[in-house]
Formats: structure tokens, sequence, C-alpha cells
């Protein structure tokens, strides 16, 4: 069985439990796996009934979330509410080091992953100049703070913060202002990567790039504002914003280039 029926099959195990609960939340999720996710839950029914789905990973932008299921009629006949207590679903912690040392999001996730703890039972870090912040599953939290205290050959400390203390995240783009011949795919990724429309071409039919966390391999697919890009090797850029045309018809854009 693929990986993709095993996680729509515990999905639905998840919103079995919610119809009769009233609430039930998946691990953290991928991009892509929220995607699927999202398209086989859109009509809110699964195998087993009715049900309301969202995603939320602790804070606004979060890129991993967890997939909530929530029995509305359930929760009002209980609990006189319609949603779950959504403070029980995430913990935040804070890590942080010595001002000359010098650690990225790499780092600490390795250290992590170092512990023996799976990748779905941490969402989003934000990596700062001397500390990151990281939201993960409530039951993970102490395991966490009590065993984590180096990352690489630096130390570190942890402590528990409150969810409303998470930083607000800032995408870190390079900016590029540019012309294309039309918005498909190998013409904005050309663009984008400062690559000629055959290489783009190439990339894409040798299954190396992704739109919007899927792979694919359509060089021809038509783009919109917001489209995210990326290219295994080369990076992640982000269509920013479509603008009119100049006099030989070309399309005016801007594209962020992140981490560059």
């Amino acid at each position: 069985m693929e990986q993709k029926d095993l996680l729509l099959g515990h999905l639905e195990d998840l919103a079995g439990k919610a119809i009769k609960t009233g609430c039930a939340a998946s691990r953290f999720l991928t991009p892509a796996e929220q995607r699927d996710a999202a398209l086989h839950f859109r009509h809110g029914r699964g195998r087993k009934g009715i049900v309301d789905i969202t995603f939320d990973g602790g804070f606004e932008e979060a890129e991993r979330t967890r997939a909530v299921f929530l029995n509305s009629d359930y929760a009002k006949r209980t609990l006189g509410v319609g949603e779950c207590d959504w403070d029980t679903l995430f913990a935040a912690l804070k890590i942080e080091w010595r001002p000359q040392d010098t650690l990225g999001h790499r780092d600490i996730l390795g250290a992590i992953m170092a512990l023996g703890i799976e990748r779905d039972t941490i969402g989003d870090i934000i990596c700062e100049d001397r500390c990151a912040t990281l939201v993960c599953l409530p039951e993970m939290s102490g395991y966490i703070a009590e065993n984590l205290t180096k990352a690489g050959r630096v130390s570190v400390s942890v402590s528990a913060i409150g969810l409303n203390a998470l930083p607000v995240r800032h995408e870190d783009l390079t900016l590029i202002t540019d012309t294309v011949a039309s918005l498909r795919l190998d013409a904005v990724l050309s663009a984008a990567f400062g690559l000629s429309r055959t290489k783009a071409a190439e990339l894409i039919e040798s299954d190396r790039v992704s739109l919007n966390h899927q792979p694919c391999l359509q060089s021809a697919k038509e783009l919109t504002e917001g489209a995210l890009l990326s290219v295994r090797g080369l990076g992640r850029a982000k269509l920013l914003e479509v603008g009119g045309t100049s006099k030989k018809g070309r399309i005016f854009v801007k594209i962020g280039l992140y981490g560059r």
C-alpha cells in the first residue's frame, strides 16, 4: 500500500473518532499531505460520515500543520461549543545558545531527530540569530526540554513558552522582477533561477520540480500568483505578483527566491 493511502486511511480513522467524540487531530502533516487530506475531505465527507476538517500549526502561516477533525453537532450537544480546546493541541519550546555560536534550522532539526523523535511529532522550527522556537505535540514537550542539551558541539538550553510568544515568521526572500513570455511553469522557472527555457523543461521532465508541494511534469502548466516552486538541487521560489504586459506582449512578474 502506498504511503498516501496509509495516510488517508489513518485520517479516515480520525474522522470517525471525531464523529463519535467531537474532535480528533492528526500529527503534523507536510504541505503535500495537507493538500491530499484537503482534497480527500473536500466536501466534508469521509467514509464514516460528515465531519469538518481544518488545519492548524499553532500559529499563523505555519507550514506544517495538524489536521483537526470536528463534529460540530456533537460538540454543541455535549460541550456547548463547536470546536476543540486548541490549547491542548500544541506546545511551544524556545532553544537558546551562546552569542558566539551559530546554529541553523538543519542543526536544530538534526539534534532533535537524534533523540529518536519522529518528524511528524514536530511542527515548524523558526530560527533567529541566537535562538530557535518550535511547535510540537504536547506529549513531546517535556522529553525534548529534558534531553536536548546540544546541537552538534554547541550547548543549548530549552524552555517551554506560550504559543503567543512565538515570533512572527518572516519569509527570507530575494526579489526578482522580470518579464516572461507566458505564465507556463517552464517560463517562470527560467526567470526564477536564471535558466534557459530548454534547461527548465529538462528539469521538469526529469521529475526534479515540485509545484505547490506536488511533483509536476507539465512544462506547460499555467501558474497563478502565490505559486510555490521547488527545484531539487537549486532551491525554492514563489511567484509573488503578476503584472501587466510590455509593448512586446511579455508579462511582468515579481518572484521571490528563498534563502538567497
